[in-house]
């Protein structure tokens, strides 16, 4: 009975059991499959004259030993040339015209905004060093209340442009 709770295993066990089947496809399965796909691999590269396919994805832009695409040169008549010419200095003119009236907008503009840094500077002055600056004229005497006029509506300052393209005069 003490066989019975032995646990190791027997040498006998060994022996009834089958060797195992070496596989000897495989070895020769994948030297077949090596074989054809270097024979495939070989006919492309001597049907594609022994490089690449031109495809976009393959092309190198600074590949050596490749000619870049030429591009035909296209003639142009005289008569196109000097339309062209002309539609350019026509756009030159145009372009020209519309600094100038920028430039004399941002003239206007930039002397504008001195006059006001200068009404703003008077304002900011302190009391004492504006009467020292300035004597003070005495007020006149006010005008009877039937004979007051109407005070002027305040000057409109001109449109100022922000699509680039020049305002019409404006009197001054």
């Amino acid at each position: 009975m003490a066989h019975l709770f032995d646990n190791a295993r027997d040498q006998t066990e060994d022996l009834h059991q089958p060797a195992p089947r070496a596989r000897r496809w495989v070895p020769v399965a994948v030297a077949a499959g090596l074989a054809l796909l270097g024979s495939a691999s070989a006919l492309l590269w001597h049907a594609w004259g022994g490089g690449l396919p031109a495809l976009p994805s393959f092309m190198s832009v600074t590949a050596p030993g490749a000619a870049p695409a030429e591009v035909p040169d296209k003639t142009v008549g005289l008569k196109d040339f000097q339309a062209f010419q002309q539609q350019i200095a026509t756009t030159v003119q145009s372009t020209a015209q519309l600094v100038a009236a920028q430039q004399a907008e941002i003239k206007r503009l930039a002397d504008q905004v001195a006059a006001l840094t200068a009404k703003i500077d008077t304002l900011q002055r302190p009391p004492a060093s504006a009467q020292a600056a300035a004597p003070a004229p005495s007020p006149p005497p006010p005008p009877p209340a039937a004979a007051r006029k109407r005070p002027a509506a305040p000057k409109q300052p001109p449109g100022i442009s922000v699509g680039g393209a020049p305002l019409p005069p404006t009197p001054r």
